[in-house]
């Protein structure tokens, strides 16, 4: 490849040498002149030849830079291959650079580049690298260097370590020594880090116990521990790539480096057991737990006793109030119970790593601990109770911890421990329950008829131990069933008498007592049954009647107990999990009997609505049971299924047959089709669902019935979901099943309309509800259509939906949004201009009629076909023209959604709308064809601002990807971006206010649905507007899910850096806006929001807000008056803030004399600034300390020190206690 001339890459080089340039361009000179090595337009011995005066020259600065510019290329060259020749070359210029101190720079930079350069691309000899350490230790006494050449020496020399130890194996005690020195006294973050890693690796490599790690293990933990725990002070904004844990984490490893710290270690980090300081407990603990790990059992068991004690100080003593904490009482509990978290798993690795010729020495220790063993009787005596106190409790819980810690350690200690207490927990368990009375007694702490929950939580913390133990046990567990005294022959012993008395308890009279008492108790019975029945099959106790036993108690709360719904839903979800175990460990016996006691009695639950058992707990429980395998939950689906099918044809007979059908639908349609759809195996039972719902349809003779009991949009919303989970070629079965269906019940002659939609009125006959019912059925299966799937005769389904819109049903508009949308596949369309021309014939006719100048005449039949409520009070003229409007949207949104250009057209037309009210205020009274044609208008602009919600919101009913919808990326970007210069011309232009309302909720609307981002793009244009449609819609009650839709994105703006920029220029006028906010009456949320953002302004720039504060803080203290909770406690944090934030230092009459000897304003000593404001003048010294003093107080004083008038020797007395803050 040709050469660069050397004219053309030697101003790079006197770029770089010259100091006065910027950085930016130092760096591009490296990059270039890299680049220029890396594609070999330029070599290294050119290279190096050219920059001989810059690398030997006695001026210091150009020699320092030269070295430097070497190095920083050879850093850039890493890749490229060079020969030995050259790298032993640059070893050695580099290395000889090491004793010139005032180029040291560079010659690390070049140093370390060489170390790590790769085998494969030419890398530095053994002796070269011996060489450069020899020379580190000669000449470069690390911590007199700065930070960055620090940094440097010890990336070095980790360098070495990390990848050429045997350079370094033979070298003696001096490199300890320099490595020694080097570390000490460092206080650099990153450097620190380097340090803590080069200790780690010096001792992994001198591990020899005759080696230098033995010799030096003392100094150098010496200088680790001056640095445990690790305290980071470093701010957000020191720009240090590192945290508080990463390098915690760095220090850990280096203290388990060696077991030659074990001597010096481990009495440390018992000692810091004791601190008061969270952070140096929880640090302590984790070094603890690894060091144990690494050091290995021969070292650690001489820590034993002294590891137990303080570890058990921690789980059993310690109590938020002895730590120091700067937070709330609830995050110093929270810091403890980390704690006590972390010494638990610190005893569970002493227990589990910590071993000896004598296995019991640790057992032994905390079994026979005398705090253990009178722990053990204080919790079990008869007369103990729960409701004695919480400390009992916590004792209780720290109690069972250690128990199960010590048992699933090991088979052995698990016998043990069940030697030592289970059979006399058992024991107290049986004598406490020995009453006759039928009531549980719990709360008496004096009544021997107690339970007794120590020996309750006791006892079924070993058996959780124990099944861990067979778990884990699961190749040598024979051995364990065979030995003496074993804990299977234990837990053999007692196990009838054990789930005897579990049962005894589960089966008291349940009543409906929700105490936490009770509920520890419930918990803790049905915690033990669990673990019972899910034993593994190789080591389970339980015979079949024992697991029958379990399942019948379980399944009776299930069918019968639903009063008490915490016991109720804790004995759910323990079948749940037996049967998920049963399925997983494939277990033919045990699942079938869980089929037939569980499966088989709670699944039948969902069929009758004639039971006392509430609805949704039915529901809940078939669900749940459901979900222990597919298998199981077809068989719900096809339960709910018959149960639909059977009850559908009795909606007759009442309107809670009706609800009960209408709740199984959505049970099916929300939670079991979405489970079986992630789990597979769906699509089939789907198929057979919706094709005897169609069949059943067929047979019911009056669908008007099942319209005026609400069961209609049940049906639709179900067939939308079966529809959408099939594939396209069961879709297209279910098309055809539907339209075969419709056309035999049909009374309205469809073909008749194919080409002409022009003749409406005439179209639907008298009482059409059941015509109305079937065609809404069948919008619903077009709705979940896929867009591939073949749907026959589309001009009739087309026509079909459009007499239908035309009529004011919005479920047709869904069909016809979904058609447009997908363009669904049909031979007819195969050119896309002929499906195109009849939606143009469609919206002509929508436009017509909605803005027709005369009533449109229609049957009083035909207008009672609307869906909409309200139409009872207002003509059938304004109600169907309203159902249009919303139908226009729906197919507006469809098209918007796959980004075709006809959205335009219905965009224009509702803008037409919305504008209707200001064309009818021009209007003369005596001209005026109607009286109600303000009306009239008033609600159609009404209803045009709300289509475009319809427009730009997400729908669960139509159009999303559950059904399947085409979804143009960015559309609502695009559509905003397009609507917003007209919206703000619009409203610019409009002078009446009903009007401008109208387009205030219109463009609400379009902003609260846009993507926030989008939003704050515009923001310089938008934000006067969106406060003032805040401020103008929060009188109205009918606006209130707008306005917090708005206020969200007003939120979303203060989060955001340019949204702050144009919030601070229009500030005063947002916090008037947000001020009346704070006490809207329509809406907590929007209150509580309110309020948060006045919390995310006091972090504005304080000389830009700070006026504001007095308003901001009268809303606040408003606010605490609330009636809500949420909204007054962010009150309290709003008036927090700000005053925290704001601080005003208040001053009376002698104090503001005394504060003016000291700072004369007239010299501005350290006065910043002055201003008035409300009758008060406010100086501002340093920070956010402001002076404030009353206009009339400081005038009088300032004449007053002009005359040189004294003040009395009392007024000076007690100045300093005069000082207060307002805050």
């Amino acid at each position: 490849m040709a050469k660069v001339p050397a004219g053309h890459w030697v101003p790079y080089v006197e770029a770089f040498v010259d100091v006065s340039r910027s950085p930016a361009e130092h760096s591009a000179s490296v990059v270039a002149l890299a680049a220029l090595v890396n594609k070999d337009k330029l070599t290294l011995f050119d290279l190096v030849s050219k920059m001989d005066m810059y690398l030997t020259t006695t001026d210091h600065i150009v020699r320092s830079r030269g070295i430097m510019l070497l190095g920083e290329i050879m850093s850039q060259i890493s890749l490229k291959w060079l020969d030995v020749n050259a790298v032993t070359t640059l070893s050695d210029f580099f290395i000889s650079r090491l004793s010139d101190w005032q180029a040291l720079r560079g010659a690390l930079v070049g140093c370390l580049a060489l170390l790590q350069r790769e085998p494969s691309v030419g890398t530095i000899m053994i002796a070269d690298v011996k060489r450069l350490v020899e020379s580190l230790i000669d000449y470069i006494p690390v911590q007199s260097l700065a930070a960055a050449d620090r940094k440097l020496c010890f990336q070095i020399i980790c360098c070495v370590l990390d990848h050429y130890p045997e350079a370094v194996k033979t070298m003696d005690d001096e490199l300890l020594i320099w490595i020694c020195q080097s570390i000490d006294e460092e206080k650099d973050p990153e450097c620190l880090k380097l340090s803590f890693h080069l200790v780690e690796v010096v001792m992994k490599l001198f591990s020899d116990p005759s080696g230098l790690a033995s010799q030096f293990a003392s100094d150098l933990f010496e200088l680790l521990s001056k640095y445990f725990p690790v305290y980071f002070t470093h701010g957000a904004g020191d720009n240090v790539g590192l945290t508080r844990d990463e390098l915690s984490r760095t220090l850990m490893h280096a203290f388990c480096a060696s077991p030659y710290f074990e001597p010096f270690a481990i009495p440390l980090l018992l000692d810091k057991l004791s601190s008061s300081l969270p952070l140096a407990k929880l640090d302590s603990l984790k070094y603890l737990d690894n060091c144990i790990r690494c050091y290995g059992a021969d070292r650690m068991v001489s820590h034993t006793s002294a590891i137990w004690f303080k570890l058990k100080e921690v789980i059993f003593s310690l109590s938020s109030d002895q730590l120091l904490s700067t937070g709330s009482p609830k995050d110093a509990e929270k810091i403890k119970n980390q704690i006590v978290s972390e010494a638990k798993n610190c005893l569970k690795t002493a227990v589990t790593c910590i071993h000896s010729t004598d296995r019991d020495i640790f057992i032994n220790l905390i079994l026979l601990d005398e705090d253990i063993v009178n722990n053990i009787h204080s919790v079990t005596t008869e007369e103990k109770s729960i409701c004695r106190s919480s400390n009992d409790l916590n004792q209780l819980q720290s109690l069972g911890s250690v128990i199960s810690i010590i048992a699933e350690s090991s088979t052995y200690f698990c016998t043990r421990v069940f030697q030592a207490h289970f059979t006399r927990l058992v024991d107290i368990l049986g004598s406490s329950a020995g009453f006759k009375s039928q009531h549980l007694n719990i709360c008496n702490g004096s009544s021997s008829a107690a339970f007794n929950y120590g020996a309750l939580y006791l006892s079924v913390q070993m058996l959780s131990s124990c099944r861990e133990v067979a778990v884990a046990s699961r190749g040598d567990f024979p051995p364990v069933k065979s030995a003496k005294e074993s804990w299977w022959l234990i837990l053999e012993e007692k196990l009838d008498l054990f789930i005897h008395l579990l049962g005894k308890l589960l089966s008291i009279d349940s009543q409906p007592i929700q105490s936490a008492v009770t509920q520890k108790y419930v918990s803790c019975t049905v915690k033990g049954l669990l673990i019972l029945a899910t034993f593994p099959e190789h080591c389970s106790l339980l015979l079949a009647n024992a697991y029958e036993y379990i399942l019948l108690m379980l399944t009776s709360v299930v069918a019968r107990k639903y009063e008490n719904i915490h016991l109720w839903r804790l004995s759910l979800e323990t079948l749940t999990s037996i049967g998920k175990f049963t399925v997983e460990s494939r277990a033919s016996k045990k699942e079938m009997i869980y089929n037939s006691i569980v499966v088989d009695k709670i699944i039948p639950l969902a069929k009758s609505c004639n039971t006392s058992m509430p609805l949704n707990l039915r529901f809940e429980a078939c669900f749940e049971i459901g979900t222990t395998g597919v298998s199981y939950m077809l068989r719900v689906a096809r339960s709910l299924e018959e149960a639909v099918i059977t009850n559908i044809s009795q909606v007759n007979e009442g309107m809670e047959c009706a609800e009960y059908v209408a709740h199984l639908i959505d049970c099916y349609s929300s939670q079991l089709l979405p489970w079986l759809f992630t789990s597979g195996g769906v699509n089939e039972l789907a198929l057979s669902f919706a094709m005897r719902l169609w069949d059943e349809i067929r047979n019911v003779a009056t669908l008007d019935r099942i319209r005026s009991q609400g069961l209609l949009d049940s049906l639709m919303m179900g067939m939308k979901f079966l529809v959408g989970v099939c594939t396209e070629e069961q879709q297209s079965l279910i098309v055809q099943k539907a339209c075969s269906i419709i056309s035999s019940m049909l009374s309205l002659p469809v073909k008749s309309v194919m080409h002409d939609l022009s003749s409406v009125e005439e179209l639907v006959p008298a009482h059409s509800i059941q015509d109305t019912a079937l065609v809404c059925l069948l919008s619903s299966v077009i709705v979940g259509l896929r867009p591939q799937t073949h749907v026959p005769d589309m001009i009739m389904m087309i026509n079909l939906f459009s007499v239908f819109l035309l009529n004011g049903q919005i479920p047709a508009a869904h069909a016809l949004a979904s058609i447009f949308n997908k363009y669904l596949h049909n031979s007819e369309f195969s050119d896309e201009n002929k499906l195109d021309k009849i939606l143009d014939v469609i919206l002509g006719r929508c436009f017509s009629i909605v803005l027709a100048s005369s009533t449109l005449k229609m049957s009083h039949s035909s207008a009672a076909t609307s869906d909409d409520a309200n139409c009872s009070g207002m003509s059938a003229s304004i109600c169907l023209r309203i159902d249009i409007l919303c139908g226009l949207a729906w197919i507006g949104k469809g098209l918007l959604m796959r980004g075709d250009e006809k959205v335009k057209d219905i965009s224009m037309f509702l803008l037409k709308c919305l504008v209707l009210n200001q064309v009818s205020v021009g209007i003369p009274p005596h001209q005026e064809e109607h009286s109600d044609n303000v009306s009239l208008n008033a609600s159609l602009a009404t209803s045009a601002a709300d289509a475009f919600h319809v427009m730009m919101s997400d729908s669960e009913v139509c159009l999303n990807k559950k059904f399947h919808a085409r979804i143009k990326l960015l559309y609502k970007q695009r559509f905003f971006s397009i609507l917003m210069p007209i919206f703000l011309s619009k409203i610019k232009e409009t002078p009446a206010m009903t009007t401008k309302l109208v387009l205030y909720r219109a463009f609400g609307h379009i902003i609260s649905n846009a993507p926030v981002s989008a939003v704050i793009t515009e923001a310089h244009q938008i934000l006067l507007v969106m406060v003032d449609i805040l401020a103008k819609l929060s009188v109205d009650i009918q606006d209130k899910d707008l306005v917090y839709s708005l206020l969200l994105v007003l939120s979303g703006m203060l989060m955001d850096d340019k949204g702050k920029e144009c919030v601070l220029e229009n500030i005063h006028i947002i916090v008037g806006v947000l001020t009346q906010l704070v006490s809207y009456p329509h809406m907590m949320v929007v209150r509580e929001t309110a309020l948060q953002c006045f919390v995310a302004m006091s972090s504005f720039p304080h000389s830009k807000v700070y006026r504001m504060r007095p308003q901001v803080l009268r809303a606040a203290i408003k606010a605490l008056d609330d009636t809500k909770r949420a909204v007054r406690q962010e009150a309290v944090r709003c008036r927090q803030t700000w005053y925290e934030n704001y601080i005003l230092l208040g001053v009376d009459n002698l104090a503001l004399w005394a504060l003016s000897s000291y700072f004369p304003v007239g010299n501005h000593h350290l006065l910043r600034g002055a201003f008035s404001c409300n009758d008060i003048i406010v100086w501002e010294l340093t920070g956010h300390i402001m002076l404030v003093v009353s206009i009339e107080f400081w005038m009088e004083r300032s004449f007053q020190m002009k005359s040189k008038e004294p003040l009395k020797s009392r007024e000076c007395l007690g100045i300093e206690n005069r000082w207060n803050y307002i805050a």
